[in-house]
């Protein structure tokens, strides 16, 4: 594609690729090219490059994503078995002298292993562990199963030590009137009744390398941009161990050995390398620093004076580490606040694309020849999906670097001749550049100038940059390329030099593109299923009944875990560097009702059991302890937390520092390195008004009492912020408090508005697709070069993201409070009614529930029931749905469990459903809602964090679950909520042992977009389903059994095949029953048509010729400006497809209407609500009346019920209804309008 540092989601494009060509790529290189030339081969045979680009295949190991995550889901299981009688279950990592029964080469005497008795000074795992690998014997470092152990000991030993407790409570008391201390908090027994009663929850720091870790380092990350302001250089920097002979001689050194480099195959080289990933771990680090500390940030200033940096290691699939750069340089031009020209100057100064001349500089012609060029030839995953390169080779030349601007869009877009003239310039800007493409890609040809291309096709230079300016959807930057060169990625000389790999470097254009491709490469998955998985799936026996079961657990396994190297267990263990900044990063709490966490369990250990001080003080009450000194009186939180650190131990005694006061502990001002940037929690101005100005109020105003933030005349933080003045200590004058706050505010929030939109679009919609290989091609090419080499999945199976209905553009499960949850309000007298109307069918299932719940009172132990109910419409499911839940949830309140320390509110029967009207009906929740299950079911599993905890307490009485409409259901959902529960109850059987109730018809709706029903047994997909449920179909019908004449002519057909024949008489039937004409049909009466085209048609026409005053309200459509990142309303709707908000929405008071999103599913606002237009409320904007909110009379009484008590009028018989607003299916555009 022609494009390169493109800095937004558009780019210039192939000529012959559709027209606004998206994203795909700028920036260059492949693994082919970074590797093919480790092995100084220039051959483009198709054969010797793909030998030669495979990369170091190390060895890897199957882990959960998160081990602490691990331990705290499953590390409180009790398992009895005889005949261990009076025996406790220790974990396998505890087992006495495990380390030498496991490695006796390591150790022979088995002796002075982690856990020796007899050592004198007690040393951490993880110190144990780096002298053990980093020890001169290296046995230990050469052994990839004793490092993945190590890894195993050490993270299992932090996760446990670094365990705390939250106590969202202003005094730290239970409810009995008890004070918490130090052996309560250490009392397992009284632990969980503290959780299980919501007064506490568990918390843990996240390890090293895990998605939290990773979750926690991105949100450092969000801070350090929003105070420092907009980076200037992206990097991206590849290992080559193949490239360096450093590495191969220290490890032949250590083996006592001497090699010649240049006499090693890649075999032997592979071999070398993985004899000891220690030492090539740890000679990566060391590159690393060097290139740091020696040359980036050294008087040399290879790209300028960098005043701050950030840097990530990634672990591709082969364990190869990669580093991932951000740097700020010193004086360095931005873009619209300077001019262009200074711009492209700057980039000119310290990125080149040109390939050496060889007789001026052989060594950087030979570097830039062997790891910085793109292949002709191009690979599999650089036309994955594409005629042409997703990286954008070649790339166009041009004679100087130009940053390209988009064409204004028409003044009028909804005039078509504008719109047809603008597609028009383009597709001939295609035309004309498809002929220089052409040239290009020809090998046979070549040309010294751009002037000998240009005349081979007739075209001047002038035409030539009018034509690449045409297709720039966005600003990017072109950079100075003559023909010869454009192959050749970016690079810096100095750096390329000195590395002797391939790298990356991109000038970033602007914040909001800095953040959503920088953000979308930095926080990328890691997880992809190994070729030997792949392997041993495709290839398991589909006869062998033992051999099954043993792929579903190898699946199962695959599902919940991702696969980590040798190289990244390395790290993890020896705390070798995962990241690095040039900021500490300082979270500074501001809610008012703050977490109170207790001192780690390993400091709670050493503390007498009577002890009452185990609670951590906050950065707040340290800010408002600050000395009694003039530097301090008029010094706001954000400044105290950023130039000043808290000190402990021996450090107290170090030079400048200060005891607080109320003996709080001591400060010390940052003086090594720069201030520390600050994080705080973020809450909206418009939804959270009072949270986001105490926000501000707390951060930047000089307080040392919490009451100096408000006043009896300014009662609120928002009246404060606004209205109040106040004296600062050693001042006379009164200053506003906006003054007095802004101006502090300025010092710690750059760009904020851009960066702010760039987060929140990140956040809600993800990473950009194919953002990695537009930011750094060379580098992700290497990924996906490694992702190929794996066995290609069934081309059937699409990871497509479920359109889920409880979700909307604004909604994040993550951070949605838990659902209240409700014990069944029972009524005798209609439950008593619902028992005798059961038939025989439906009493069965009902007995066999009953008679469990029974059976569980009584004091067994049976095992959990998972049934399957299924039957057509009309057959009851419902009615025995509520039946069912009536009787087990009265039947299980007398458990025992229900009568210690529980919160009886609590449910024991869980009702569920996958659609919001499904689980209204039943007066359930979603799934989804009811587990928080995240918005893509892609594995590896999402664990619940740190709100494990209180999931538990909330479904610590459940013992069913019943899920309705179980058709629509996917295998990935079900596997998900079977990971879910587990989690939840600490349980690894089938749905954590809870009994499971499915109901549905599997000839209804069946799973969204391509997948399949859970009754259709497909291989190589984990299935839960098959032989493990059992099934009761309902037959006899209920609903309509007044007319049993129709209800069994739909149920036949329902299930009959699509090529049979409807049968005389069922046909008889139905034709009796056509109207000739539309005014023999009730008024009000639902119609049902076979397309959309046809339903919108009656619509238009129903309501037309019933109203006469109809308002026609246009969609709020906002397409994002790609410069700016802000969202601008457009003159006229988008046309959206037929899953979007409608574009013209015809409404009068007194039409018939039904909601088509789930607006609250527990209100009963959901899609299929059906109602009457009530009131319209408008409003008039810019001289135009603006229509703001629909007032409903709904058919169901019941639903709405909150939504009435917001009516603006006080009716309370009318529910309003807003305007929604959601993303269209194009990128960057948003549609807004009444659901």
């Amino acid at each position: 594609m022609f494009n390169e540092h493109e800095q937004s989601t558009n780019d210039i494009s192939a000529p012959d690729e559709e027209m606004n060509i998206e994203s795909s790529s700028q920036n260059e290189n492949t693994e082919e090219q970074s590797n093919e030339n480790e092995h100084n081969d220039s051959s483009d045979d198709p054969e010797n490059i793909e030998e030669q680009s495979r990369g170091l295949a190390l060895d890897t190991c199957l882990q959960p994503p998160d081990l602490g995550q691990q331990l705290l889901s499953y590390d409180d299981g009790i398992f009895c078995i005889a005949p261990a009688a009076k025996n406790s279950p220790v974990s396998i990592f505890k087992i006495p002298n495990l380390e030498s029964m496991a490695f006796p080469v390591q150790f022979s005497d088995g002796r002075n292993t982690f856990d020796e008795p007899d050592r004198s000074k007690h040393i951490s795992s993880s110190r144990y562990f780096n002298s053990r690998l980093f020890s001169i014997d290296n046995r230990c470092a050469r052994d990839t199963n004793y490092i993945f152990f190590a890894q195993f000991v050490t993270e299992m030993q932090m996760a446990t030590s670094s365990m705390s407790i939250q106590l969202r409570k202003a005094k730290p008391m239970t409810r009995d009137g008890r004070k918490i201390n130090c052996s309560l908090l250490q009392d397992k027994q009284e632990l969980e009744k503290l959780v299980n009663n919501k007064e506490a929850t568990r918390f843990m720091q996240p390890l090293r390398g895990t998605p939290a870790y990773w979750e926690k380092t991105l949100r450092d990350l969000f801070a350090m941009l929003r105070q420092l302001g907009t980076p200037t250089f992206f990097c991206t920097f590849s290992a080559a161990e193949m490239r360096w002979p450093e590495v191969i001689n220290a490890i032949k050194a250590q083996q006592g050995e001497t090699v010649n480099f240049a006499h090693l195959d890649w075999s032997e080289k592979c071999e070398i390398l993985r004899s000891n990933p220690v030492t090539a771990m740890r000679m990566f680090e060391k590159r690393v620093e060097a290139l740091m500390r020696d040359l980036i940030m050294s008087p040399a200033r290879p790209i300028g004076e960098v005043v701050d940096f950030f840097y990530r290691v990634e672990f591709q699939l082969r364990g190869s580490p990669h580093i991932h750069c951000l740097f700020w340089v010193k004086d360095a031009p931005e873009f619209e606040k300077d001019q262009d020209q200074d711009v492209c100057d700057f980039i000119d100064k310290y990125i080149s694309c040109k390939l050496p001349d060889p007789n001026k500089d052989q060594e950087l012609h030979r570097i830039v020849s062997e790891v910085q060029m793109h292949s002709r030839n191009h690979s599999k995953s650089c036309r994955k999906n594409k005629k042409h390169c997703r990286f954008g080779f070649p790339k166009p030349p041009i004679n100087r670097t130009t940053i390209t601007h988009p064409r204004p869009p028409p003044v009028d877009q909804s005039d078509d001749e504008n719109v047809s003239e603008e597609r028009h310039y383009a597709s001939v800007a295609k035309e004309q550049l498809q002929m220089i493409w052409d040239l290009l890609n020809d090998s046979n040809q070549s040309f010294e100038n751009i002037a000998q291309l240009l005349n081979q096709v007739n075209m001047t230079y002038e035409e030539y940059e009018k034509h690449i300016e045409a297709l720039s959807t966005s600003s990017l930057i072109v950079m100075e390329r003559r023909p010869q060169d454009c192959w050749v990625n970016g690079y810096n000389p100095m750096l390329l030099r000195a590395w002797n790999a391939n790298m990356d470097i991109q000038f970033i254009l602007n914040p909001y593109s800095c953040i959503m491709y920088m953000l979308s490469y930095i926080s990328k998955a890691e997880h992809e299923m190994s070729d030997y998985l792949k392997r041993v799936i495709k290839d398991s026996s589909h006869d062998n009944l033992s051999d099954r079961e043993c792929m579903k657990q190898v699946m199962n396994a695959y599902s919940k875990n991702r696969e980590v190297s040798a190289q990244e267990a390395v790290a993890r263990t020896c705390s070798l560097k995962l990241k690095s900044s040039s900021r500490s990063v300082i979270f500074i709490p501001t809610d008012d009702n703050a977490v109170k966490m207790s001192l780690p369990m390993k400091y709670l250990q050493t503390m007498d059991d009577d002890v009452e001080n185990v609670w951590m003080t906050g950065l707040p009450d340290k800010y408002k302890a600050r000395p009694n000194r003039p530097e301090f009186e008029n010094m706001c939180m954000a400044e105290f937390a950023s130039e000043y650190r808290i000190v402990y131990g021996g450090q107290k005694k170090g030079k400048n520092v200060l005891p607080l006061q109320k003996n709080m502990g001591h400060i010390q001002k940052r003086t090594r390195g720069k201030h520390a940037v600050i994080r705080f929690a973020r809450f909206s101005q418009q939804k959270n008004p009072e949270k986001f100005y105490g926000t501000l109020l707390k951060l930047y105003l000089p307080y040392r009492r919490d009451e100096q933030l408000k006043s009896t005349r300014f009662p609120t933080y928002e009246s404060f912020y606004a209205f109040a003045s106040v004296k600062l200590p050693g001042t006379d004058v009164l200053q506003r408090v906006f003054n007095i706050v802004n101006e502090n505010r300025e010092k710690y929030e750059k760009h904020n508005e851009a960066i702010e939109k760039a987060i929140e679009d990140f956040e809600q919609n993800g990473p950009i697709e194919d953002a990695w290989t537009t930011l750094a091609p060379a580098n992700e090419l290497i990924r996906l070069e490694s992702i190929m080499e794996r066995e290609p999945t069934d081309p059937n199976e699409v990871n497509e993201q479920e359109d889920i209905p409880e979700y909307t553009a604004s909604t994040s499960v993550s951070n949605t409070a838990m659902p209240h949850m409700e014990a069944a309000q029972l009524n005798h007298a209609q439950i008593r009614k619902m028992y005798q109307s059961l038939n025989q069918t439906q009493a069965s299932i009902f007995y066999a529930v009953r008679d469990w719940c029974k059976r569980c009172v009584s004091g067994e132990s049976p095992q959990p029931f998972l049934y399957f109910l299924n039957g057509g419409a009309g057959v009851g499911k419902s009615h025995v749905i509520k039946s069912i839940y009536a009787e087990a949830s009265k039947i299980l309140r007398r458990l025992p469990c229900m009568r210690e320390h529980t919160d009886i509110s609590q449910p024991t029967v869980l009702l569920t459903a996958f659609t919001g009207t499904a689980a209204f009906n039943i007066l359930g929740k979603t799934l989804h809602c009811l587990l928080k299950l995240p918005r893509s079911l892609k594995p590896p599993y999402q664990g619940l964090g740190n709100s494990l905890d209180e999931m538990r307490a909330d479904l610590s009485n459940a013992h069913i679950l019943i899920i309705d409409e179980i058709s629509m259901v996917s295998k990935q959902l079900f596997a998900y909520v079977n990971w879910r529960l587990q989690q939840i109850k600490g349980n690894q059987k089938p749905f954590g042992g809870l009994s499971v109730l499915c109901v549905g018809d599997f000839h209804q709706l069946p799973p969204l977009g391509r997948a399949k029903p859970l009754c259709v047994y497909e291989d190589h997909v984990l299935d839960f389903w098959k032989d493990n449920f059992q099934m009761v179909t309902l037959t006899q019908i209920m609903r309509q059994r007044d007319d049993l004449a129709y209800a069994e002519l739909l149920n036949r057909l329902r299930v009959k095949q699509k090529h049979a024949k409807v049968t005389d008489a069922d046909k008889c039937m139905l034709e009796a029953v056509i109207r000739s004409s539309p005014e023999e049909c009730p008024v009000d009466a639902l119609h049902i048509y076979a397309t959309n085209k046809e339903v919108d048609n009656h619509n238009t026409e129903a309501i037309s010729s019933r109203f006469s005053d109809i308002i026609n309200i246009d969609a709020h459509d906002y397409k994002k400006d790609p410069r700016t990142g802000e969202m601008k309303r457009q003159s006229a709707p988008f046309t959206g497809d037929k899953r979007d908000l409608i574009d013209t929405l015809q409404i009068a008071i007194g039409a018939r209407v039904m909601l088509t999103r789930n607006i609250d599913v527990e209100d009963g606002l959901v899609n299929g609500t059906f109602g009457h237009v009530a009131k319209i409320t408008a409003q008039t904007q810019g001289g135009v009346p603006v229509v703001q909110l629909i007032g409903l009379h709904l058919d169901n009484v019941t639903a709405g019920q909150k939504h009435r008590n917001k009516a603006p009028d006080g009716d309370d018989s009318i529910v309003y209804i807003e305007r929604s607003e959601e993303p269209l299916k194009k990128k960057e555009q948003f549609e807004g309008n009444f659901p």
